[in-house]
């Protein structure tokens, strides 16, 4: 017999899991992400680094930013109506194409990109003028 259950905590820990799994399809395999990143996805109340930090992978990644809203808001990612506001002024101005020098991990590409895509080049140390 199949055990269905109609209240709202499992309700909850359903869409959890559909909505992260379809983040999964997005961007490629959690397993595969870089640790902090994986790890912050999941963290309550994020800090102002933390969350430029999780907009930046998902925007260098391609993830829909209202999935991302979505996630944010039934996790709770955000302490208050600032942080998701914060979360959300992040996304337009990336969105508007502002030069920053943000960069994430490209899943797909396998390497770091800034914001509009160019390859992030790193020069050791010994290496730099």
């Amino acid at each position: 017999m199949l055990n269905t259950c109609k209240n709202m905590a499992c309700t909850r820990e359903r869409q959890v899991y559909q909505l992260w799994i379809d983040i999964q399809d997005q961007i490629g395999d959690a397993t595969q992400w870089p640790h902090t990143i994986r790890r912050l996805f999941w963290t309550r109340n994020i800090n102002h680094w933390e969350r430029i930090l999780l907009c930046t992978f998902c925007w260098v990644n391609g993830l829909n930013p209202v999935v991302f809203e979505e996630w944010w808001r039934l996790i709770g990612l955000c302490r208050d109506r600032a942080a998701e506001n914060h979360m959300a002024a992040l996304f337009r101005l990336f969105e508007g194409g502002r030069n920053y020098t943000l960069y994430a991990f490209n899943m797909a590409m396998n390497r770091y990109e800034y914001l509009d895509g160019r390859p992030r080049r790193y020069v050791h140390r010994s290496m730099r003028q």
